[in-house]
């Protein structure tokens, strides 16, 4: 037994020696955003915050600061949130506003009529889905409320680009089933 063992170890200290030892995972770099696409969907998201602002209070300020004051958390909402499990009321408002953004993007680019819904409950469960007919396009599951509330314009930029290219991928990639009769033809 100990004879398998002290190979074992002696195998761990070759590789180390002949420079074979395991690579450190470390997250991925984050990539550029193309700016284009940033634009849009700032565009799409202030729309959207302007339709739920009823009174105009908001009307004067640049797009960053309406992102800021009407969709952001502050830090303390968001420990107060991870500390209790309860969504406050502010971020189940947020989740469909985002997601309509997103689908207000995707139709931009594509010229596909896209819809979303999104539901969270007070818990921070819930479901997302952005569609084109009968093809979802994009599917997230919130838990615990994950990844809201957002504290950073920057987070919220990545997270909407981010589904914005898996759902216009996902339609690329099923754009020539959809080409002759659209996507309410595909059968299940």
């Amino acid at each position: 037994m100990e004879s398998m063992a002290n190979e074992g170890g002696m195998l761990n200290a070759r590789s180390i020696q002949e420079g074979t030892a395991v690579k450190r995972r470390s997250r991925p770099a984050e990539k550029e955003l193309d700016q284009n696409m940033v634009e849009i969907f700032v565009r799409r998201l202030c729309n959207l915050l302007d339709t739920t602002d009823h009174f105009g209070r908001y009307a004067t300020l640049s797009p960053q600061e309406k992102i800021e004051r009407m969709f952001l958390a502050s830090k303390e909402d968001k420990v107060q949130s991870d500390f209790n499990c309860a969504v406050s009321p502010k971020v189940r408002l947020q989740v469909p506003v985002l997601f309509q953004a997103i689908a207000g993007v995707m139709e931009e680019k594509s010229g596909a009529l896209i819809q979303s819904t999104a539901e969270i409950n007070g818990e921070g469960f819930g479901r997302a889905l952005v569609y084109s007919g009968r093809i979802i396009l994009v599917l997230k599951s919130l838990r615990a409320g994950f990844p809201f509330p957002f504290t950073s314009e920057d987070k919220v930029i990545r997270y909407g680009l981010a589904c914005v290219e898996e759902g216009l991928a996902f339609l690329d990639k099923y754009k020539d089933m959809t080409a002759v009769y659209g996507s309410f033809s595909l059968e299940g």
